[in-house]
């Protein structure tokens, strides 16, 4: 019998202890620490840079060929192509927040990504079911230089014609002095009506040569002459050179109504100096911002640890890309930082066995559920 006792004393004082150990985990103070992020906007700007290269003949292109070089100085000319804004996720410093609980865990149970982000509360984080990107792209179509039709352009002879200038001389013919025609021979440019005959001829001569080269061209060797003839003319007109240059920047919205200079842009020199004035500014407007119900928010910069899980309400807006005065892009975007923050109690989470998923790229609430 007083083993028995002892036994049962034994079992109690184990009991007790678990008992007692399993309460003073429970009790033990904790906190977990989050942030909500901000939306900042990555920027790609495609440009095309054209090296003009003077042909080292360039100053006998008109008296040999009657063309003026196309390229006569050394220069660049730069267009831009692509504009591509697209958004990216960073942690915000004024909005780190921490939620403390002591006796009950359940609103600690916090998802969060590998950034630190809110992903949900008491639910399973499903990596990749953010919300979809909202990337912006703006292409600028090249514009066309219209050039004048000129006859010399479809010269394909020489510029300069044979002019024989009425010369007479006297000789003697069966004891007689006769005048006799001794034509001296020169050289000058062809005028128009000479161009507009050769061109006529011209056009007949190809369409006689294209029926005779239907059965009988040789692709390779025409390809061939063709580029041999590139490669003579670029010594009188010079040469084109191109190349593609990206560059980047970065830009994040912080206000309503807010305008941010993104870069100038020059034809001649690419992006230069943002003080550049001559240059062309590409600027992007915040326009239309929506926020649902602001009243019942606040604007505060994130608190303690405390008993809430704080939030973001975010704000929608347009995002208006101008070149100079022209508007040539228009986004509709989320932006978290111009919303507000909310905070929903610990206490209901707990008492309730509430389930919360948030969007984690924006800090706002996805869905709310009971487990």
């Amino acid at each position: 019998m007083k083993r028995l006792f002892v036994t049962i004393g034994l079992i109690g004082l184990v009991v007790l202890s678990a008992m007692g150990q399993k309460k003073r985990e429970v009790m033990t103070p904790t906190a977990v620490s989050y942030v909500l992020p901000r939306v900042e906007y990555d920027v790609a700007v495609t440009m095309e840079c054209v090296e003009l290269i003077p042909g080292p003949l360039c100053r006998y292109a008109e008296e040999e060929l009657g063309e003026r070089p196309e390229i006569e100085t050394a220069g660049q000319q730069w267009r831009v192509k692509t504009i591509r804004l697209e958004p990216r996720s960073v942690p915000d410093k004024n909005a780190m927040f921490s939620v403390g609980a002591s006796g009950t865990y359940g609103a600690v149970a916090l998802n969060l990504t590998p950034e630190g982000f809110l992903a949900g509360v008491g639910g399973v984080y499903r990596a990749g079911e953010s919300g979809k990107s909202n990337e912006a792209v703006y292409k600028e179509e090249k514009r066309p230089v219209v050039k004048e039709a000129s006859y010399v352009d479809f010269g394909v002879r020489s510029t300069k014609k044979e002019v024989l200038d009425s010369n007479f001389t006297m000789v003697e013919y069966e004891g007689e002095m006769r005048r006799q025609w001794d034509p001296i021979i020169r050289y000058e440019l062809k005028d128009e009506a000479d161009y507009a005959s050769e061109c006529a001829r011209e056009i007949f001569n190809i369409r006689q040569k294209r029926l005779e080269a239907i059965a009988t061209v040789n692709q390779a060797a025409l390809d061939e002459l063709e580029r041999l003839e590139a490669d003579y003319m670029s010594l009188f007109m010079g040469k084109r050179i191109s190349r593609k240059v990206v560059k980047r920047f970065t830009f994040a919205p912080e206000k309503a109504d807010d305008s941010i200079l993104l870069f100038r842009f020059s034809e001649s020199k690419g992006i230069t100096t943002k003080n550049n004035v001559a240059a062309q500014p590409y600027i992007v407007e915040v326009r239309n911002v929506v926020v649902v119900d602001t009243k019942n928010g606040n604007g505060g910069q994130g608190n303690a640890a405390g008993s809430g899980i704080t939030y973001r309400v975010p704000a929608v807006a347009d995002l208006v890309l101008m070149k100079g005065d022209e508007e040539v892009l228009s986004v509709r975007a989320v932006l978290p930082q111009l919303g507000y923050f909310a905070t929903f109690p610990t206490d209901v989470i707990d008492n309730e066995g509430i389930y919360m998923e948030f969007y984690p790229e924006y800090g706002s609430l996805k869905g709310i559920g009971r487990k």
